[in-house]
């Protein structure tokens, strides 16, 4: 498993930054593409369908692969309906999280984005165990 900085393996984005967002998109087949991201975040499953690796990391190495599998457990209950983001909220199995400048609300702390307390993370890291 890869040594993912505390915190910043998992990014959401807002729908604001998205662009060309059509709904018949979200549940198509996830297209990986490669951007520089902020220092620290490796990957990105967007609510456009895509997911998105940071460009310094090697296509096809073992980091890639379990990236890719981290943002697909995602991108997978997010398609589901299990998780769900927007703008100001994330959703979990029914239960929506406040969500503000890169934090959010869990358990009565704003924690970053990717923090790995929490429940959705969690799944995402146990997905990539065997990768």
């Amino acid at each position: 498993m890869p040594n993912f900085q505390k915190n910043t393996n998992f990014q959401l984005k807002s729908k604001r930054k998205m662009f060309d967002f059509k709904k018949s998109e979200y549940y198509s087949d996830n297209k990986v593409v490669r951007k520089n991201l902020e220092k620290g975040v490796l990957g990105e499953a967007n609510n456009n369908g895509e997911i998105v690796v940071d460009s310094k990391v090697k296509p096809g190495s073992k980091l890639d692969k379990q990236i890719q599998t981290h943002e697909k457990d995602h991108m997978k209950r997010m398609q589901s309906g299990e998780l769900g983001y927007g703008d100001d909220w994330v959703r979990f199995r029914g239960k929506t999280y406040h969500r503000k400048g890169g934090k959010i609300k869990y358990q009565g702390k704003w924690l970053d984005e990717g923090d790995r307390s929490f429940p959705w993370e969690k799944l995402a890291n146990k997905a990539i165990k065997n990768v």
